[in-house]
């Protein structure tokens, strides 16, 4: 007897043709902020969403939460129409700047979030102190929450994202106002809940935070995805390589005179060069006693913002 195979695991979120169109009453004009956007993102994927400001993420997202309905096209997660209450249950979203109460301690705000999540008292009991520790904000559980520092609260906004325990995470920058510890461990928890499972759509500025997490990215420009593609895709594309050089010698800097290098080079850190030159240039390196480190392949996702969405308008 055959045995059938499987079938495919249906994506968490399924956005096909989407276009938003924002109409003034009043003065009889109109603008679309999204346009003819499709996209589909698998469990445990961890998405970035990246693009200059008015390109149309914040709109696109308030879609896949049920916020906004499409003008066009559909959105539905876990197969279900966005905005759907049991979508709702299933995931967490932290917005770009949390507003919450500053009347209240630390640990009240995450149990009121908690609630309306329908957590238990016993879940609640369990989730907030974890959540807090996580996010470094044990210290600061009983404290107001309008005397933390703008990071702080911040931090406290993805805690409440996280409580539940979501099957799907939604972040619209959720590194601002942190500084670099912060954004480290935004990257850390993350990793962690791409580990878990958890399906990540990650709305970010920071290009070097996208290309650390991100399994795969959408450059969003002017309402229109203009490019989609695996990280793992766009880094084998690459035609240029990074060679670490941990020790220099001035015979070694000599020989890579003329030689396109990156910045740190003169100081002994990186040399940068296409595919073509790496073995000449390798060569250079070992026969000029340079102690050399790693060789790998790079394509700096910054380079392909500024190619595609870089000196656009942001209306």
């Amino acid at each position: 007897m055959t045995a059938l195979a499987a079938a495919p695991e249906a994506p968490v979120i399924e956005v096909d043709h989407l276009a938003k169109i924002f109409r003034s009453r009043f003065r009889r004009r109109s603008v679309q902020a999204v346009r003819d956007v499709s996209l589909s993102v698998g469990r445990g994927t961890v998405m970035a969403f990246v693009g200059p400001n008015g390109a149309g993420k914040t709109t696109t997202i308030y879609a896949l939460l049920g916020l906004l309905r499409p003008s066009v096209g559909s959105v539905r997660i876990f197969g279900a129409p966005a905005g759907d209450v049991t979508v709702r249950r299933r995931l967490g979203f932290q917005s770009e700047i949390f507003y919450t109460y500053g009347f209240k301690t630390a640990t009240q705000v995450l149990r009121f979030y908690g609630r309306l999540s329908q957590m238990s008292d016993e879940r609640l009991a369990a989730a907030v102190p974890r959540q807090l520790e996580r996010l470094g904000l044990s210290a600061a559980a009983d404290r107001k929450v309008n005397g933390f520092s703008k990071g702080m609260v911040q931090r406290l906004g993805l805690a409440q994202a996280l409580l539940h325990e979501p099957e799907l995470l939604i972040l619209d920058e959720p590194t601002t106002g942190l500084d670099p510890e912060g954004r480290k461990l935004v990257a850390d928890i993350i990793l962690e809940e791409k580990a878990r499972g958890t399906t990540v759509f990650l709305s970010s500025h920071i290009l070097a935070d996208v290309e650390r997490t991100c399994d795969h990215v959408v450059i969003l420009n002017q309402g229109r995805i203009a490019l989609s593609d695996s990280m793992a895709s766009l880094r084998s594309a690459s035609d240029e390589w990074e060679i670490e050089v941990l020790a220099w010698t001035p015979a070694a800097r000599d020989a890579l005179a003329g030689v396109e290098t990156a910045d740190g080079a003169a100081t002994g850190s990186i040399v940068r060069c296409r595919a073509a030159d790496k073995r000449d240039v390798l060569l250079r390196l070992l026969h000029a006693d340079a102690e050399v480190g790693a060789v790998r392949r790079v394509r700096s996702l910054e380079d392909l913002y500024m190619r595609y969405a870089g000196g656009s308008s942001s209306g």
